[in-house]
């Protein structure tokens, strides 16, 4: 006697070799889509309802019900127990594959930072930055390079920071680059997270720009032109028409425009990627005139004029020779050259926007960080330093 009720589900009455009766449930493939179930009840009732506590759960969840294994069920039953109803057991599996099992792969945060360096070369960023981003790079290598980067939390960028001895614009410095490239690791699906997005930042003191004062200007110049003449010209450049170091040593001459009195810092050169038009000032203008060379490169590159501006910076002592020559500043301020052209700049014209057109920012920043930073006596004299007044101090 047998009795069909669903397609690949037979119950029927059947007898062992004994010849005791009793009832199978037979459950085929057509109904589990896999392997075949088999299952012995000594009733009929006892079988339909053993067949019923299968059926429900099929209905809900289809043929893959019975594809797990017991273990798995209890598995699955710990899981929804633990969840107490706080979330789906699917978004707990996809919240643990999105953060554990990253789509784009486990990568060491090292191995991330090499793929960076790359793509920041392919996007054409310029030399300056690179050297930052590498310099900034072997540093978080030290103490995450070996670290799966999906892996790494806030609290461990925190912490590395609390532990080190860095001023706060170092630390800012770092926090940032740190988020750049986990930003980049989202991109690729190497990381679902930020953590050093919202890792505090150091909170920077706003003090004046550090700038030379004339007589200190006047100093440079002549001890550059007493052992490095041909570092007078990109010196002038700087304090006088207020290019960065980097424009300053991509600079060409022929860029520069006498009979014009104008330099022009091509897009590809600027640091906002914008070409502008400087005009070269009268005391400038002297400086440029005078010049050992005319053509080719300005300067050295930008670690070569680094290094010669602090052997002049830093004065040199006797010898039976050649007198000695003092420091020009017990402490160079950071962007000294710059800095000191936007102040005595904004000095001279009292307007922010065209101190903005010269040195290639915002009328913002110069309102900022250049009102009011220089007194009236010092600006005269600075723009009136030339090879003739510094001559004086050397003879």
């Amino acid at each position: 006697m047998k009795e069909k009720q669903i397609s690949g589900v037979n119950i029927f009455k059947d007898r062992d070799g004994k010849g005791n009766v009793f009832w199978r449930v037979m459950l085929g493939k057509r109904f589990t889509g896999g392997k075949v179930i088999k299952k012995s009840f000594s009733t009929k009732a006892a079988a339909k309802k053993w067949f019923a506590e299968q059926h429900e759960p099929k209905v809900a969840s289809g043929a893959h019900y019975f594809e797990l294994t017991p273990s798995q069920v209890a598995e699955a039953v710990d899981a929804y127990k633990r969840i107490d109803g706080r979330a789906a057991l699917t978004e707990v599996v996809t919240y643990w594959l999105k953060h554990a099992c990253p789509a784009g792969g486990t990568r060491l945060f090292e191995a991330v930072t090499e793929e960076f360096i790359k793509s920041r070369v392919t996007m054409l960023c310029k030399p300056t930055t690179m050297r930052n981003y590498r310099s900034a790079i072997k540093m978080l290598n030290e103490e995450f390079g070996q670290v799966e980067i999906h892996s790494i939390r806030k609290a461990d960028i925190e912490d590395w920071i609390a532990e080190s001895e860095w001023k706060a614009r170092t630390r800012k410095n770092y926090i940032v680059t740190l988020s750049t490239v986990f930003n980049y690791a989202i991109s690729n699906e190497y990381s679902a997270v930020n953590p050093a997005e919202h890792v505090p930042r150091p909170i920077l003191e706003d003090k004046p720009p550090g700038i030379l004062t004339p007589a200190e200007a006047e100093n440079l110049l002549a001890a550059a032109l007493d052992c490095m003449p041909e570092m007078a010209a990109p010196i002038a450049i700087g304090l006088f028409a207020g290019l960065r170091r980097s424009e300053i040593c991509a600079l060409d001459w022929s860029e520069i425009d006498l009979e014009a009195r104008t330099i022009e810092v091509k897009a590809s050169k600027a640091k906002t990627r914008q070409r502008r038009i400087v005009t070269i000032q009268e005391n400038l203008v002297e400086w440029l005139l005078k010049a050992e060379k005319k053509k080719g490169d300005v300067a050295p590159d930008v670690d070569l004029f680094g290094e010669r501006l602090k052997h002049l910076v830093n004065g040199r002592t006797a010898t039976d020779d050649k007198p000695g020559r003092p420091a020009v500043v017990k402490e160079w301020p950071h962007n000294g050259l710059r800095h000191s052209f936007g102040s005595y700049f904004f000095g001279k014209t009292k307007n922010e926007n065209l101190t903005s057109a010269e040195m290639g920012n915002s009328p913002d920043v110069v309102f900022k960080h250049y009102r009011a930073v220089v007194k009236q006596p010092d600006v005269e004299r600075y723009w009136q330093i030339t090879p003739y007044s510094v001559a004086k101090l050397n003879s």
